[in-house]
């Protein structure tokens, strides 16, 4: 078991120079794929919750364990380990609160079954729909009204922005062409490889004109109108940068991302715990950090257009000695990153 000096949750999938650790050397570079539910990714079966221990790196997180004996994952760890000099020692398949995937190393079969809890309690909620409240805002004047007003501020304090570029700046691929969705002033693309073409859609026209990364922009609300003014299969990433909270119709803006994503492009969703409160949605500020992320990955699997790739989170931070926030003992913002790709989408169409 890993412990870090702050909170940091690596990359699942394929390996990632974010990762502070390698969870997994025996299955390095190996790309997992997302179970739905709580259903093991390599074998298929259901997955017994466990509560980790509070002085673990997960602190008493409510985490599933794969315990079939014959699952691969399982049976091919106590050779890989052995060849690497490791006796008496495997992986079952662990997944956490928040969908990701990794090893839980084991000593023996019976390993980690005194931790099976016969009930999992009602700590994340579980979004399976939203009503008219959930969704609803304290202001529900037009958002074209409350964004007239250029905000020309940071959202985020330096070290959280500096994650939020290496995200995009890993996840991107070279020549690229980007869609930032609900866009201002900054992209935060700033690490990304040679971009081909990156389109900014926002609501405040001083915003988008100061972007320098933008080749056009495209002025749209998307809660009054979902539908996203691009062609099928445009975009390689679309990026959102600490707006998913104002989305009062989620997951039809999720369908149309997907609808503009080329078959193998990639959804990018990054946020924090800052916000308007009077223009985040209801369910958003009633939830704690945890069910936010849970949030996340529901608007993704609701849409029923796109598959969960991976999850990112950066906390506990040392605040940046410049910020004015630094003297009251206020760790730099939290940083959450939910990505996902198109499915039932054919790789050999024509972009």
């Amino acid at each position: 078991m890993y412990l870090l000096s702050f909170t940091e949750t690596p990359m699942y999938g394929n390996a990632d120079p974010l990762s502070p650790v390698s969870m997994n050397p025996s299955y390095e570079g190996r790309e997992t794929p997302m179970p739905e539910g709580h259903a093991c990714a390599y074998c298929g079966s259901e997955m017994d919750p466990i509560r980790t221990p509070p002085e673990s790196s997960w602190g008493g997180e409510m985490h599933h364990i794969c315990f079939n004996d014959d699952c691969s994952y399982f049976t091919n760890s106590w050779d890989a380990l052995q060849n690497q000099g490791i006796e008496k020692t495997g992986y079952r398949c662990r997944m956490d609160p928040r969908g990701g995937c990794g090893p839980a190393p084991v000593w023996s079969e019976d390993a980690l079954k005194d931790l099976i809890v016969k009930e999992e309690p009602d700590e994340i909620t579980s979004f399976s729909w939203f009503n008219t409240h959930d969704l609803g805002r304290d202001d529900e004047t037009p958002d074209g009204d409350f964004y007239t007003k250029p905000r020309f501020v940071d959202h985020l304090d330096s070290c959280a922005l500096e994650t939020v570029e290496q995200i995009y700046g890993r996840l991107t691929p070279e020549g690229s062409t980007i869609l930032d969705l609900m866009a201002g002033p900054d992209s935060h693309l700033g690490k990304v490889s040679d971009p081909k073409i990156i389109v900014g859609l926002g609501l405040n026209k001083s915003e988008l004109e100061a972007n320098p990364i933008l080749s056009e922009h495209v002025i749209h609300d998307l809660n009054s109108d979902p539908h996203l003014p691009f062609s099928d299969n445009r975009f390689d990433v679309v990026v959102n940068t600490v707006s998913v909270d104002y989305l009062t119709q989620p997951l039809e803006v999720f369908r149309e991302v997907s609808r503009v994503l080329k078959p193998d492009g990639l959804f990018i969703v990054v946020f924090s715990n800052r916000m308007f409160p009077p223009k985040a949605v209801n369910v958003w500020k009633t939830s704690t950090e945890k069910q936010r992320v849970e949030l996340v990955r529901r608007f993704f699997s609701l849409s029923g257009r796109l598959a969960i790739q991976g999850y990112y989170e950066s906390s506990g931070k040392p605040r940046p000695k410049d910020d004015k926030y630094y003297g009251h003992g206020i760790p730099s913002d939290p940083i959450y990153a939910v990505w996902g790709k198109p499915t039932n989408k054919s790789t050999n169409l024509m972009h």
